[in-house]
């Protein structure tokens, strides 16, 4: 299992050089908490990626996305705020290992002239294996770019 996140953290950060400016790295506070990576393809469109801790469930998460960006949603007076969708999958590990398909809804704040962004989400989620349940998480968090 450590080489996995070990792996993981490796890929992730080489998108960084990669995608310089467009790849943003923080940390989600809810139900899970932990680590969340965005690496943006356009102005619309962006990968999320994450891993964290389920303190109620005593679970690993891992999760990635692909989600739609909406400027036209709220329009703040400085900075943009996109309400953003999407699908993705989920995986949970502990004694057994759990898959699920999430469809993040969220809110992100972008503040103009800075590197950061904050967002707020809720995340229904099916599981399917090893059985068909429904579960949503919830989460605020934020990321800088690099």
């Amino acid at each position: 299992m450590k080489k996995c996140v070990f792996l993981i953290v490796v890929i992730l950060l080489s998108f960084s050089i990669t995608y310089a400016g467009n790849f943003g790295v923080g940390v989600v506070v809810g139900e899970p908490t932990g680590l969340s990576f965005r690496l943006w393809q356009n102005k619309t469109q962006a990968f999320d990626f994450g891993i964290a801790w389920s303190l109620n469930a005593n679970v690993l998460h891992l999760f990635a996305d692909v989600v739609t960006h909406n400027y036209g949603v709220f329009r703040p007076t400085s900075g943009s705020m996109p309400f953003y969708y999407g699908v993705g999958v989920r995986v949970l590990s502990a004694e057994s290992t759990n898959f699920g398909i999430r469809i993040p809804l969220g809110i992100v704040y972008i503040p103009k002239g800075t590197n950061l962004d904050f967002f707020f989400e809720l995340v229904p989620t099916l599981e399917l294996v090893p059985q068909t349940t429904l579960d949503v998480d919830g989460a605020f968090g934020f990321r800088y770019y690099f």
